[in-house]
């Protein structure tokens, strides 16, 4: 194992140049050597916090998901009902800097993480996914969405909207200001068309 923690904050300083590399240049290339290089601290400082390049990933990994999960709260707040659900859901989509590093990252590591471990993508992705249950739940309570509404159909609608646009910015840098335009406008029009078949029945 590593190390006893000496300084947090230059244990957090290598996770944060790795999560850096491993968003811009892959995980291949985000080998100790290099995050030391990206931290401009010895590999030594390095191998003193994390045994390997396996538990160096996997501490980057976990601070990308803080990090999502942070910008989902913070989007939500103390909003309920349809409120809650778009903002939860725009929260995740790589509309700024911070959130498209997030999508590059779980994309670098999209096929290197079978066991799912925690902090990666589908252990968060769960959670999001319980998060927007609850809101749909009390936008249907406070009569902003028809009874009835399929909730199961509708989450997994959601989610392949969020992470397809996620994983597109990701891996297409070159169209991503326009994605970023397209995926506003089809959030919104999905949430206008719920809206409208409540306002139908």
């Amino acid at each position: 194992m590593a190390k006893r923690i000496r300084d947090p904050k230059a244990r957090e300083h290598i996770v944060a140049a790795a999560r850096r590399l491993l968003a811009d240049r892959g995980l291949t290339a985000t080998t100790v050597r290099a995050v030391a290089a990206e931290a401009e601290v010895s590999t030594g400082s390095v191998t003193h916090y994390f045994e390997d390049k396996a538990e160096l990933i996997g501490a980057a990994l976990r601070f990308n998901g803080a990090i999502a999960a942070e910008r989902v709260v913070a989007a939500v707040g103390d909003r309920r009902g349809l409120d809650a659900v778009q903002r939860a859901t725009q929260g995740l989509l790589p509309v700024d800097e911070e959130r498209l590093t997030c999508w590059r990252v779980w994309l670098a590591l999209w096929s290197h993480q079978p066991d799912d471990p925690a902090g990666g993508f589908g252990a968060g992705y769960q959670v999001w996914r319980s998060l927007l249950r609850r809101h749909l739940t009390e936008a249907v309570a406070d009569g902003e969405l028809p009874d009835g509404l399929d909730l199961p159909h509708e989450i997994s609608v959601l989610g392949t909207l969020v992470v397809g646009t996620g994983l597109l910015a990701g891996s297409d840098l070159s169209t991503r200001d326009q994605l970023r335009r397209r995926a506003r406008r089809i959030f919104n029009e999905h949430f206008a068309r719920l809206a409208q078949q409540n306002s139908a029945v």
